[in-house]
């Protein structure tokens, strides 16, 4: 049996923001009370109106967290602001990315309604489009509605933030093992100390963490929309390349790559799970045979049909990612894992299937949306220049202009090397990219990748015309003969 959500269309698992400040725990001595410290002054002892300012200026959800926790006085009131003071903090934790933050939530069956047909997930498309273009105004924190606030607060602390740092030290460690294969005859043994200690620096630049809240947010919509959640989907007009026209579409090509990598992220956390699992749940577990006789209802054929529970489970969203990730205990984990492990349905496309080589030819073949402004700038190779790591950051990242040789690229997903993806190279800024990669090999590095890969270079060439080898070539070629 799956576990999915609540017949509203709240997540079960979910602690809402505001039952988590008010139910948890205080601690034994927040609720004693007691003279001892009466005449001490303490922030129980401010007018309401300044413990009202102090609750509200919190920098984010988990400071505030923190304080409302520390005390009954402070519980207390924020159980009467509540509302003007979750706004307050919001407001600072999704700077840079509250468009993506209320997407989210009205991308739920809830809002869309049941059945998730193909015209209601084009209305809800065509509303993120026109938001992401300006076209359409879309609401700010403080005119969001009391509910919706603390499902965004709610899946912030929950599922956001954790994945957020997850991710982060999965790619980083990635990119320094990635920029340690780069070794030259040139090479300053200092770099190579340089790079280690920077190998578990994990402290995100505020850029940084909104192209990876960004990511995650973009990601779960996906999920809302094509994925395995409650509520009925009924259409068929969305094949993998009008997913990739219809919804990457929305977005510039390195923030497609930037989600796409959360994907590649999940994924190798879903392969642990299922391989500390398998064994349990497999048809040959001898706690299926008993007496001779075979009992699998609660077996699952984890081996044999591996990529429809990855596509399956993968489908239900960062929701349940975030909460199996979170289990202590390797019996809790098989019994989680036995309720939660979900068999693809193929209604649609999943974003591995959308990022494919064949779902971007298709969208260049097929469909009469081809060439669109960005396909063109790619076809004419304008310049794309990085211009720094502004916040919010609204420019092409450093990686990005790095792998294209500051030239438009209109391609993702399967038509960039593998090794790289793993890197959330898309994620990171240009000074995250010198400390672990120094200045001199950053090139080469780049060189290697494309060699390393050949038949990815071939599909770019056959996609688009040019070589993403040649490209690499073509400056060095310039510079000698200048």
């Amino acid at each position: 049996m799956n576990e999915m959500t609540n017949d509203d269309g709240s997540h079960s698992d979910y602690f809402d923001a505001v039952e988590y400040l008010e139910t948890r725990g205080l601690p034994p001595s927040c609720k004693d009370g007691g003279d001892d410290n009466r005449f001490a002054p303490t922030l129980e002892s401010l007018p309401p109106e300044l413990r009202f300012q102090i609750l509200a200026s919190m920098p984010d959800l988990l400071s505030l967290r923190s304080l409302v926790r520390a005390s009954p006085v402070l519980h207390a009131q924020y159980l009467h602001d509540r509302s003007a003071i979750l706004c307050s903090c919001m407001e600072r934790e999704l700077d840079g990315f509250v468009l993506d933050a209320f997407a989210l939530p009205t991308s739920r069956v809830r809002y869309i309604g049941s059945p998730r047909t193909d015209e209601k997930i084009k209305d809800f498309l065509e509303g993120y489009g026109g938001w992401i273009s300006g076209s359409r105004p879309y609401l700010s924190v403080a005119e969001m509605h009391p509910s919706s606030l603390r499902w965004i607060a709610a899946y912030h602390t929950s599922v956001a933030l954790p994945l957020a740092h997850r991710y982060a030290k999965w790619a980083i460690e990635n990119l320094t093992t990635l920029a340690s294969s780069v070794t030259t005859a040139q090479r300053d043994p200092r770099d190579d100390e340089r790079i280690d200690s920077k190998a578990n620096e994990i402290k995100l630049s505020r850029s940084e963490e909104i192209r990876i809240f960004r990511a995650l947010y973009r990601y779960d919509t996906f999920y809302h929309l094509f994925g395995q959640n409650r509520g009925v989907r009924e259409g068929t007009e969305f094949l993998r390349h009008n997913v990739n026209d219809t919804f990457c579409g929305l977005f510039h090509p390195w923030e497609v790559e930037a989600f796409g990598t959360v994907d590649l992220f999940v994924r190798e956390q879903y392969h642990k799970l299922f391989e500390e699992v398998m064994w349990d749940l497999c048809d040959e577990n001898p706690r299926f045979h008993q007496n001779g006789n075979f009992y699998p209802s609660d077996s699952l054929n984890l081996k044999g049909e591996y990529d429809y529970y990855m596509d399956g489970t993968v489908a239900r969203g960062l929701d349940l990612t975030s909460r199996l990730l979170a289990v202590k205990g390797h019996e809790n984990l098989v019994a989680k894992m036995e309720r939660c492990l979900t068999h693809s349905d193929e209604m649609d496309y999943r974003m591995r299937h959308v990022l494919s080589f064949v779902a971007q030819a298709d969208r260049r073949d097929e469909l009469p949306s081809f060439p669109t402004a960005r396909d063109e700038a790619e076809q004419r190779r304008d310049a794309l220049e990085f211009v720094g790591d502004s916040v919010p950051p609204d420019g092409p990242p450093f990686g990005w202009c790095l792998l294209w040789n500051n030239k438009c690229a209109n391609i993702y997903g399967q038509l960039v090397p593998e090794p790289l993806r793993r890197t959330g190279y898309v994620v990171w800024d240009a000074g995250r990219w010198d400390a672990i990669s120094p200045c001199s090999q950053q090139r080469e590095l780049v060189v290697k990748i494309w060699a390393d890969d050949p038949l990815t270079a071939e599909w770019v060439e056959s996609t688009c015309d040019w070589s993403p080898v040649e490209r690499g070539t073509e400056e060095e070629t310039s510079a000698e003969t200048t």
